[in-house]
């Protein structure tokens, strides 16, 4: 049984991501909208896609710290890696990018539910070169889904 600790991440994580869907469900109409102007030019359903990756990247990570293992390495370079992700699932549709959060959600879940509080002490580098433990990492996630639950909620046009 996961601990009161641990209950209460998976509390935070499961308040953004309710945050995150009711967005999604509503901008679901303005997928081309344009989120970010400059530079990449990424609309909502690009940053549905990024989401995407970035759920399934910090699942990996969190996962790979509580082992022991150094998954990011010192040279990572984020707006690289996030430009050249959305790139590469170009392809990816909205629905598609929705079934991949949920299903890295599912993996993070049950995975938060077979660790003990010292692997939420575990530290190593997020992918902002910080190092961080895993319960931080764990509250970046869920500031990362309400900040750019926030972004598609101005874009298209949604009550924030």
């Amino acid at each position: 049984m996961p601990s009161e600790r641990i209950e209460q991440i998976k509390q935070q994580l499961a308040e953004a991501r309710h945050r995150l869907d009711r967005v999604l469900d509503a901008a679901e109409a303005h997928q081309d909208a344009v989120v970010f102007s400059d530079g990449q030019g990424w609309t909502v359903r690009h940053l549905a896609v990024h989401l995407a990756d970035a759920d399934r990247g910090n699942t990996r990570q969190v996962m790979g710290i509580a082992a022991g293992q150094e998954v990011i390495p010192p040279d990572f370079d984020l707006d690289r890696y996030n430009r050249r992700a959305v790139e590469k699932r170009a392809d990816m549709t909205y629905a598609e990018a929705r079934a991949a959060l949920a299903a890295s959600r599912t993996e993070l879940l049950a995975w938060l539910d077979t660790i003990d509080d010292a692997a939420l002490d575990a530290q190593g580098r997020h992918a902002s070169l910080a190092i961080m433990s895993v319960e931080k990492i764990l509250g970046v996630m869920a500031w990362h889904e309400r900040a750019h639950a926030d972004d598609i909620a101005r874009a298209a046009g949604l009550e924030a």
